[in-house]
């Protein structure tokens, strides 16, 4: 099963071909949509167990998650 969300992880949901929203866990995507308006409740998404490789597909929206890729910079003392 895919690690749990660490600050570099993103969870991406996208309603159709230009409705795209981003989210740090599945929890805050609840706080801007309903179940109703995804078409799954938060319980069934952590059950599902959605990873780069397993997106969650339905009717209404495509459920993504993956790592966000940064730049590593140099450590300051």
């Amino acid at each position: 099963m895919y690690q749990a969300m660490t600050n570099n992880n993103v969870v991406h949901v996208c309603f159709g071909d230009d409705n795209h929203h981003y989210f740090g866990s599945i929890a805050a995507i609840f706080d801007k949509f309903s179940p109703e308006q995804l078409g799954v409740s938060k319980t069934r998404l952590w059950s599902y167990g959605i990873s780069p490789a397993r997106p969650y597909r339905n009717d209404k929206c495509i459920i993504y998650r993956d790592e966000v890729h940064r730049k590593k910079g140099k450590k300051q003392k």
